[in-house]
């Protein structure tokens, strides 16, 4: 389990980064659309983060961890509202619907917050394995009625200009984004809403997984059909920091994976992993310079031959 935690803590620090690099990278004209992306990232990572100290909560601190209940719950509504911005803003009727969804999503959400009891009776902590005893009741199905008429009018915004635009660039993020967002949502259903429902548990951080990687995935459409208008100074620096990124988490991934396969399953201590984490990111760090050592000598290589050759 504690792996589990390591790579969504991992995988929520790029979510961050790239919604961080659209929102500050996008021009004026497409602030308020990067605005909505940043929201879905920063909220996607909330909800990775609610889950993760869930799941390793110990059974002496039930009374604490209900704030992280809680968000699992309402993180997850502000994430679909964000897209739905993100898909829809900039279109006539795109304000309307995305206004009208946040009031519901706000609504929804403030019943649970306020009296989390009208969704969920009792939080497990055990050694076995934590969980959430749900409600089968009026906020339930609230609740799961939200997600059953936001996540199609999602993916129908994104169909609908895949079809309706000329642009190949165009429809090729939006069949990206409508795609990967679709799957993350069935997903979602599945391993968040539907299990849960008789007390399984144990697989609920493969929904958040799941659209972090749908995140990451907008964030490509962003940079290789150019959705949205990015700074090219902002889009040098901030998507260098994400590639840093990237290759220093895939690294902890498979080293984290490595650890304990040769320990029999046990997992490294947060001082080895940060340890190895800020390792990694001064080899990266010193890469270019490395490089530019390699060219020199392969240059005075070429230049003893050329000589010798004379």
């Amino acid at each position: 389990m504690q792996l589990i935690v390591i790579l969504l803590a991992t995988v929520s620090i790029l979510t961050f980064l790239s919604g961080a690099i659209v929102f500050f990278g996008s021009s004026k004209g497409d602030r308020i659309r990067s605005a909505w992306y940043f929201a879905a990232a920063v909220f996607a990572t909330v909800w990775m983060a609610s889950i993760s100290i869930f799941l390793v909560a110990r059974p002496n601190e039930t009374e604490t961890i209900d704030w992280h209940v809680i968000w699992t719950f309402v993180s997850a509504i502000l994430i679909d509202v964000s897209f739905l911005g993100y898909g829809a803003w900039n279109k006539k009727y795109g304000k309307t619907v995305t206004l009208l969804f946040l009031i519901l999503g706000l609504i929804v959400g403030g019943i649970i917050m306020l009296n989390p009891s009208s969704l969920y009776s009792e939080i497990i902590l055990s050694n076995t394995g934590n969980s959430v005893k749900m409600n089968i009741g009026p906020m339930y199905f609230s609740y799961i009625a939200f997600f059953g008429a936001i996540v199609p009018v999602i993916v129908g915004v994104f169909a609908y200009q895949f079809f309706k635009t000329r642009s190949k660039r165009k429809q090729g993020g939006d069949i990206v984004t409508m795609l990967s967002f679709g799957a993350s949502s069935t997903m979602v259903l599945i391993f968040n809403l539907i299990l849960p429902l008789f007390n399984n548990w144990s697989l609920v951080w493969l929904g958040p997984l799941a659209l972090a990687v749908t995140i990451i995935a907008v964030y490509y459409t962003i940079l290789r059909y150019r959705m949205l208008n990015l700074s090219s100074a902002w889009l040098r620096i901030l998507s260098y920091v994400v590639i840093v990124a990237s290759v220093a988490i895939l690294y902890m991934v498979i080293f984290s994976i490595i650890f304990a396969a040769l320990f029999r399953g046990s997992t490294p201590s947060i001082e080895v992993i940060v340890l190895n984490f800020i390792m990694v990111l001064i080899f990266i760090a010193l890469m270019p310079a490395l490089n530019e050592a390699l060219i020199f000598v392969k240059s005075l290589t070429l230049d003893n031959k050329h000589k010798e050759k004379k």
